[in-house]
């Protein structure tokens, strides 16, 4: 072959190299765009919650949830109060935190994240001591809880929500009773205590921090 053809092909071999890996990524890149523009809707969230019920009674509430691909979200959410009165022997004492996976549905849910109908399930744990009147009830270890949930979310203003919301399911724990004498503790009653019916409604305050395009609730 002659040198000058040789130098040709060689010439033209990298533009048909280019050419060819070109046509075989092309559709790739196509399909890739395409998931990515799907998936838009799926983008993360954080809300930050306090239930206001909670914060009535004097146990200040705090939770953050995010929201993860095809309507779900998780959350956490923690309760903690130490009140007291040595002198009437008044104990307000409770800490506990919650775990929650949901499921968002409905008109609501495809145009806002965490608004609409959502269901979920929970697990749950608190330890507490409770003294009123001269008698006392306190769970000295954990307790937990587990169970399912149900509730709606509706737009207070661009940044705010209000989510009404229930939890129903077991909860578990050792209970003593106490009352408060001598400057002593004595234990009146101590057993293990199981329920099964609704654990925790709720009055939630939900807020999406950010300001602009950045953590907008609307999809």
């Amino acid at each position: 072959m002659p040198n000058n053809q040789l130098k040709s092909k060689l010439t033209y071999a990298p533009r048909l190299i280019s050419l060819f890996i070109f046509t075989i990524l092309f559709p790739s890149i196509k399909t890739i765009s395409a998931e990515y523009d799907s998936c838009d809707d799926d983008r993360l969230n954080v809300a930050i919650k306090s239930n206001l019920l909670h914060d009535a009674l004097l146990t200040p509430d705090f939770g953050v949830e995010i929201t993860l691909p095809r309507n779900i979200s998780v959350g956490a959410e923690g309760v903690y109060a130490w009140w007291s009165n040595n002198k009437t022997h008044r104990y307000w004492r409770i800490r506990g935190v919650w775990l929650d996976v949901n499921y968002w549905f409905g008109t609501a849910s495809r145009e806002r994240v965490l608004s609409g109908h959502h269901i979920g399930i929970y697990g749950s744990s608190h330890d507490f001591d409770f003294e009123f009147g001269h008698k006392g009830r306190q769970a000295r270890q954990p307790t937990f809880g587990a169970g399912v949930s149900y509730g709606y979310s509706f737009r207070l203003n661009d940044r705010l929500n209000l989510d009404l919301h229930v939890r129903a399911g077991y909860w578990s724990g050792h209970i003593t009773n106490y009352i408060p004498q001598c400057g002593k503790y004595v234990c009146t009653d101590n057993y293990h205590k199981r329920y099964i019916g609704i654990t925790d409604l709720a009055v939630t305050l939900v807020w999406f921090p950010g300001r602009g395009k950045f953590n907008n609730p609307i999809k």
